[in-house]
């Protein structure tokens, strides 16, 4: 059949539906009980459509009925409303009003995230102060009208003066660096006791786009998105009129993340990558100035990175492929498969992607202005690249432990672990990048068989040896990570005696040997403070275990992310079990029944060149393991 004439056939069904459904036309307000008359950008549930945020319990017949908001932070959770205003609405925090009551400290963990923006509005806690959760070792810096909570047992909290108070161009102590944020609500001026000024009472605000509001206040108008996530204005139109055109708009020109050259197979799964922003070449050409050498982040697996800033003012990073060969476009199709389904805050987000229309396949990420960490490690003295010290460097291990285990329990192996594909931002929190080697990992099977691909230096050798991938891969790569932060040494190093090349293999010798100083970044201040020297010791004996050839003796990411959290917070003492000598000499390692040491394994010799260990002929190009990359 013709195309015009199928379009005809489908402009006629869809207009007969039109006809006989029900007229969704959003009205200009809505009643919803003991909270009165509530107006975009608020709905009820039965008119999800017209509205950001709909509340439930608006239809019940007694108006008194308890009205409730679900959000999601990171998992559903429904909060009890107080009271709607126009921009704003008030919800109470069971926890953190049960926290308040009983003084809990818990409250200093019980984050409350916002949901996402979009074109059509911004979401913000109208009062609200934020808490940084610091180490007990911690010895800060502070100005004046700041304060330090000391009566958690776990971690000391600072804050100054709530967020409407903060002058413009206020900047947070740098001695705060290290520690966690968290914003949290508060219902009167700061006093240096926080259970005495924070609520559980929580407004949150909603700030429409100037196209939305000028939508509502002028057009008289319905703030909608089309199906490429494009604002538009829906004038006195229904939502059955809104899902005609949608689809048609979709079926005549089908934009999406999909390659022209790409296989009949991943066009037929098309709706998976269905819903990212799509991005025209011209806009993000201009975005970059016409991909500037200027402009470049660094190099990834499959492409170059560009710095570019969007009309509307976002800073992003832009990846470019190289060249449209089926390896490269089968991780770029990959990439934008696992990062839509996922949402964590150590998670790169992914904006948008070229059409299949486009000059160039190009994939649109937020920018994260600080580097990688192996910038951090292993080019400090270069411009704009500072010494990490060690509360921030466990702060990077722990956060990257925290985004690991996430994507495990989203049944994702990232497989591509490293200090070049950590990221961080200007508060040095982590942000894991470069999801295009990353396997889906199905539920019901152990491994996956698949050739070895990765980056040399961090590669599983069991992965290697048996071709079986499982989420112990990551643990081997995140053994390596640690030992660089450790260490400062890169991965791999050919100027190393030949039998260190591999860091993990110098690493495991230090370690047995109880030769700890000679693997330590001296200027970590290892032999000059007892607590570092207790983290580090703590950290490289996790390693240790990280690096074992069986996967089986490996512990899980969700264990490495609690050993982690204990070792910051001084309790890792109590996890140790008998101690042992190593060879008799220096400090003695914990080892336990389900931890067996590798001293009485011989290690095969690093090779004299990097492509000497990777004897497969389907190994990943992706062999520069120096290279700096974005994404």
């Amino acid at each position: 059949m013709a195309p015009a004439l199928i379009l005809k056939s489908l402009i006629i069904f869809l207009s007969q539906l039109l006809v006989s459904a029900e007229d969704e036309t959003c009205p200009a307000s809505l009643d919803c009980g003991d909270l009165g008359q509530i107006k975009f950008p608020f709905t009820t549930t039965l008119r999800p459509h017209c509205g950001l945020l709909p509340i439930r319990g608006c239809e019940q017949k007694d108006p008194y009925a308890p009205k409730t908001i679900q959000l999601n932070n990171p998992t559903p959770r429904t909060y009890n409303v107080l009271q709607v205003e126009p921009r704003t609405i008030m919800i109470i925090d069971d926890d953190q009003y049960h926290y308040l009551q009983t003084n809990n400290c818990k409250l200093f963990t019980n984050n409350f995230t916002l949901p996402h923006a979009s074109l059509l509005a911004s979401f913000y806690i109208k009062y609200n102060i934020t808490v940084f959760r610091c180490n007990h070792s911690l010895k800060a810096t502070l100005p004046n009208h700041f304060y330090k909570y000391s009566n958690c047992f776990d971690y000391d909290i600072y804050y100054g003066p709530p967020n409407t108070e903060i002058p413009l161009g206020f900047k947070w102590p740098s001695s705060l660096a290290p520690c966690s944020t968290i914003q949290l609500a508060v219902q009167a001026k700061s006093t240096n006791n926080p259970f005495q000024f924070l609520s559980a009472s929580i407004a949150i605000e909603v700030r429409l786009s100037e196209a939305c509001e000028s939508c509502l206040h002028h057009g008289e108008g319905q703030c909608l998105l089309d199906g490429k996530g494009t604002f538009y204005c829906a004038k006195g139109i229904g939502l059955p009129a809104t899902i005609i055109i949608g689809l048609l708009i979709i079926w005549h020109r089908k934009p999406r993340c999909v390659s022209a050259l790409y296989s009949d197979s991943y066009l037929e799964s098309e709706s998976i990558y269905f819903g990212v922003p799509v991005f025209t070449y011209k806009d993000l050409e201009k975005a970059t100035k016409r991909f500037d050498r200027s402009r470049e982040l660094g190099e990834g697996g499959f492409g170059i990175v560009y710095y570019g800033k969007l009309i509307d003012g976002r800073e992003v990073a832009v990846k470019r492929l190289y060249e449209h060969n089926y390896r490269r476009l089968e991780q770029f199709m990959n990439e934008i498969k696992i990062l839509t389904h996922l949402r964590h805050k150590n998670l790169v987000s992914l904006y948008g992607c070229t059409s299949r229309h486009s000059r160039e396949l190009l994939l649109v990420f937020e920018y994260i202005s600080n580097g990688t960490v192996a910038s951090h490690l292993h080019h400090h003295g270069s411009t704009n690249r500072s010494f990490l010290p060690w509360p921030i460097r466990i702060k990077v291990a722990i956060e990257t432990a925290t985004a690991l285990a996430y994507l495990h329990a989203s049944d994702i192996i990232h497989r591509d672990v490293k200090t070049n594909n950590i990221l961080l931002d200007n508060t040095f929190c982590v942000k894991v990048a470069d999801f295009g080697l990353s396997r889906l990992f199905p539920n019901d099977v152990t491994h996956v068989s698949t050739a070895p691909q990765g980056t040399p230096g961090y590669v599983d050798p069991e992965y290697h040896r048996c071709y079986q991938l499982t989420n112990k891969s990551d643990v081997y790569s995140f053994g390596v990570v640690l030992i660089e932060l450790i260490s400062s040494m890169p991965a791999i190093d050919l100027n190393r005696h030949k039998d260190e090349i591999n860091l993990a293999d110098l690493a495991i010798r230090k370690i047995q040997k109880s030769a700890m100083a000679q693997l330590v970044d001296t200027s970590l201040g290892f032999e000059s403070n007892s607590d570092v020297k207790r983290q580090i010791t703590s950290v490289a004996e996790l390693a240790f275990q990280c690096l074992q050839r069986d996967k089986e003796l490996r512990p899980s990411m969700d264990e490495v992310l609690e050993l982690l959290k204990a070792i910051e917070s001084h309790k890792d003492e109590s996890a140790h079990v008998e101690e042992v000598k190593v060879e008799g000499e220096g400090p003695s390692l914990a080892d336990g029944d389900e931890v067996k040491l590798l001293r009485n394994m011989k290690m095969r010799p690093s090779p004299k060149a990097v492509t000497d260990k990777w004897d497969s002929q389907s190994t990943s190009s992706n062999v520069n393991a120096q290279s700096s990359s974005q994404i």
